[in-house]
């Protein structure tokens, strides 16, 4: 799949051997000069992650062409010995795999065509978070409000609760951890704007994490199995489950009940009569079949950008 070649000490390079459009994956951030805890500066990726209990600072950037292109690793020195890991998480968050069989598939498809030609090299969608539990919360944070403030609430709980480490000059941030947030005032979380129902939600689910449920088993089970977990907990219904296993486990599942998403699809599909949820399931599922979860992100991806 891929070739490591070693750079420097701190850095390495893997060149890919599929199209990849960096400046395309980074235009689609939101807030991209605040953590997130991802932060995005000079076309550089940054952000922390927990590996064996220490905070290792990773910087992602890209050389070379579209058709040409190669990726640049840095951290620090002391987490060289996780490269292998570092490696997999890049990956599957940036969704950088072979995207041969996306376009394949958008090829027999005149509106997806169109839009894979507008934005060739993007690849495979990716995922907003790093671990389950910062998924859900950022889920919960994203209940019934723009993405854009979303983001802006996120970043402030990053900055405040979330962990950081200082590295080539800049701050590397990682998502505040359960026992963190379980462990606030309803009071301060509301200062980062959450409102009242959302604060006691995340603070209540914090809590659940704290005392033994484990957010990574959700990954070995069924989209049934994930709603009927996720539910039992206050503050997460159906919609907030699907966005969890569509942005967070990478599951090919449609959250229909997503006011967006429906009108994104009803937009080239349905000449911009909203559809309704149940419709829309449907008309996705049978239209996009095992592509559904990538064909949704290019969908949303081209409505932001029409």
């Amino acid at each position: 799949m891929v070739k490591k070649i070693k750079y420097d000490k701190k850095s390495w390079v893997i060149p890919l051997n599929f199209p990849f459009d960096w400046k395309l994956k980074l235009k689609f951030s939101l807030l991209p000069e605040r953590p997130t805890p991802c932060i995005i500066k000079n076309q550089k990726w940054i952000r922390a992650l927990n590996i064996d209990g220490r905070l290792a600072p990773i910087i992602l950037e890209a050389r070379g062409s579209i058709e040409k292109p190669k990726l640049i690793i840095t951290t620090s020195d002391s987490f060289l010995k996780k490269t292998k890991e570092i490696e997999r998480f890049v990956f599957e968050f940036h969704g950088l795999k072979d995207a041969k069989n996306i376009y394949d598939f958008m090829d027999k498809d005149t509106v997806l065509r169109r839009i894979k030609e507008r934005m060739y090299g993007f690849g495979r969608a990716g995922l907003m978070s790093a671990t389950v539990f910062e998924g859900i919360i950022k889920a919960i944070i994203q209940q019934q409000i723009s993405l854009k403030v979303a983001e802006s609430i996120t970043a402030n709980l990053v900055e405040r609760y979330g962990e950081k480490i200082k590295f080539c000059k800049e701050y590397a941030y990682e998502f505040p951890y359960a026992e963190t947030l379980a462990n606030l005032s309803l009071n301060e979380l509301r200062s980062c704007g959450l409102s009242w129902k959302k604060a006691g939600y995340v603070k209540e689910f914090s809590l659940e994490v704290v005392n033994g449920f484990n957010p990574e088993d959700l990954r070995n089970k069924s989209p049934e199995e994930i709603v009927e977990i996720l539910t039992t907990f206050k503050g997460i219904g159906r919609w907030t489950s699907e966005l969890v296993m569509i942005a967070s486990i990478g599951m090919n599942v449609i959250p229909a009940d997503d006011l967006g998403v429906r009108r994104a699809i009803s937009h080239f599909y349905f000449k911009d009569k909203t559809q309704s949820a149940e419709t829309i399931r449907k008309f996705a599922e049978k239209k996009f079949g095992s592509f559904m979860r990538d064909c949704l992100v290019y969908l949303l991806m081209a409505y932001r950008m029409r």
